[in-house]
């Protein structure tokens, strides 16, 4: 990394930082020659890009497909009202760059997969885990492992949280502090226990500030160790974390997709159940989980997020009918085209559920889809949950959306 000289508008602009004792022109000449790449512009992303922003980090990517909706702003304080509706990464580009114009900002609207990670987050000197679910968390763990990638990690659920920075240069990483990864949908996510806004500032200002201690090599970073945080007694506690002696090194994301499928929610409980007796071939279920660009002609797709989450925007043509009311009367499923005679699919009730084909539900990510879907099979009904969910539509080119 090559160190930039600083002008006398940097002198100006930064100069309560550079008087900090053993700070200095070094260390801010460091910070403008980074990148740093930057995972969810939400609850945690919002203080992490304000104050990145504003510290000087010469370019920071922001990746995020998701948009902004009205329950998001009492804790994602980078958004306003204006920007209900809108990319996240541009609502946050634009209040960025009105922090400080001098810095690059760049932004991905796509999903971090299996696919991408490894070129998305090549060349980039530090990455911060500012995502919702365990799929991604451990999907950035590993590639910033292949890559030799320093990861600021933080989590927040109700009123605590969790900070840690993982390398493999210098001890543990997200492996090592939670070897298992968590079924899916086996801890609730903001969604379902809440949040505090003031609590991700809490953990999005500190994961800022350990970036910034990598960055300058400042203080000491929070290697092999995580940081709790209980807000409600304002307390903090240290727990050192060692790496597993004899953990096999992640090499390949490849060997462990599967850590990665969260959002595509295991059904084979439900697709391996024993027929029943009499059970023709033409009952037999279709596929429990779909992508979006697998997506046949003949599906039905139902949004079952709740109604202020489609009130920022769904998949054109597809039918709202929320979680908790379908599960309550799976009746309300439409018919698939194919059984349709006259009239939309929203007004076509299923008479008979136990006969519904080519039904495809999606959510958020695709967790509570999955979920329901699974419920949904076991009746019997021909459902198929869409991986990724809303936000995996998103990730999409435009010219490929439905």
């Amino acid at each position: 990394m090559s160190i930039s000289r600083l002008d006398s508008a940097d002198r100006s602009r930064y100069a309560r930082q550079l008087r900090l004792s053993g700070f200095g022109e070094s260390a801010q000449a460091a910070l403008l020659d980074s990148h740093v790449l930057v995972i969810g512009a939400g609850g945690l992303g919002a203080p992490i890009l304000s104050y990145l922003a504003a510290v000087g980090i010469g370019t920071i990517t922001v990746v995020d497909p998701d948009i902004v909706e009205l329950s998001n702003l009492h804790r994602q304080v980078i958004h306003t009202e204006a920007a209900i509706g809108t990319r996240k990464i541009d609502s946050a580009q634009q209040r960025m760059k009105g922090i400080n114009s001098s810095i690059e900002v760049r932004t991905i609207p796509r999903l971090l997969t299996p696919d991408n990670a490894l070129d998305m987050l090549d060349g980039v000197d530090l990455v911060i885990d500012g995502s919702d679910n365990f799929a991604t968390r451990y999907l950035a763990n590993d590639a910033c492992e292949i890559l030799g990638i320093p990861l600021v990690w933080g989590t927040i659920l109700g009123f605590d949280g969790q900070v840690a920075v993982f390398d493999t240069e210098h001890g543990a990483t997200l492996r090592d502090l939670y070897p298992e990864v968590p079924a899916p949908g086996s801890v609730p996510d903001c969604s379902v226990a809440g949040v505090l806004g003031p609590l991700c500032g809490s953990i999005g200002s500190a994961m800022a500030m350990e970036a910034i201690k990598v960055l300058t090599g400042i203080g000491t970073p929070l290697y092999s160790s995580v940081a709790i945080h209980s807000s409600l007694d304002a307390g903090w506690e240290r727990v050192p974390v060692s790496p597993i002696p004899g953990r096999t090194p992640i090499t390949d994301l490849e060997q462990h997709r599967g850590d990665y499928e969260q959002h595509s929610f295991d059904l084979r409980s439900a697709d391996d159940r024993a027929p029943e007796v009499g059970a023709s071939p033409e009952n037999t279920l279709g596929p429990a989980t779909v992508s979006w660009p697998d997506l046949g002609d003949n599906l039905v797709i139902v949004d079952i997020r709740d109604d202020e989450e489609v009130a920022s925007g769904m998949v054109p043509g597809a039918v709202h009918i929320p979680m908790d009311e379908l599960l309550a009367d799976p009746s309300r499923l439409p018919k698939a085209p194919s059984t349709l005679t006259t009239g939309p699919a929203d007004t076509a009730a299923l008479s008979e559920p136990a006969h519904s084909h080519g039904i495809a539900l999606y959510c958020r990510s695709g967790i509570r889809s999955a979920k329901t879907a699974a419920q949904l099979r076991r009746q019997g009904l021909d459902v198929t949950s869409i991986n990724g969910g809303y936000l995996a539509y998103l990730s999409q080119p435009a010219s490929q959306r439905s």
